[in-house]
């Protein structure tokens, strides 16, 4: 009997675990104060903190230009970079490397980023081409 019992309120348990959260979330999504502000600090730290990557990755760019002889990057490479930058580093850039120098350029930052803690998908290196 004991093992029925328990056979019964084990998966009746976590059936409770699984449906509480979607029951209790409508109701406190927009009533509860805590949330709201839970939910600010959240976007507020989100900002933040791509503020801070975009920064090291403006300061690291900056850094690895000076390696480079001037003009070794194609206008359109170091434009699409600017443009990343002055978006601060949001949405899909596109700054595809067509020569050694910026390949070689391409892959350096991406080490260096890495270092950084900050992940490939971060970076604006990709071509339009290559995308299905």
């Amino acid at each position: 009997m004991m093992r029925k019992l328990l056979g019964l309120i084990i998966p009746l348990a976590m059936l409770a675990m699984l449906v509480s959260p979607a029951l209790i979330r409508p109701a406190l999504a927009d009533s509860d104060p805590e949330l709201d502000s839970y939910k600010a600090d959240m976007q507020t730290g989100e900002k933040s903190w791509r503020a801070q990557k975009c920064a090291v990755y403006q300061e690291t760019r900056d850094e690895m230009l000076d390696e480079i002889p001037r003009g070794a990057l194609s206008p359109e490479f170091a434009k699409a970079e600017e443009d990343y930058i002055e978006n601060g580093c949001a949405g899909r850039a596109y700054a595809c490397p067509k020569s050694k120098t910026e390949l070689d350029y391409a892959n350096k930052m991406s080490f260096a980023m890495m270092s950084h803690g900050l992940s490939g998908t971060f970076l604006p290196y990709g071509c339009k081409s290559s995308i299905q």
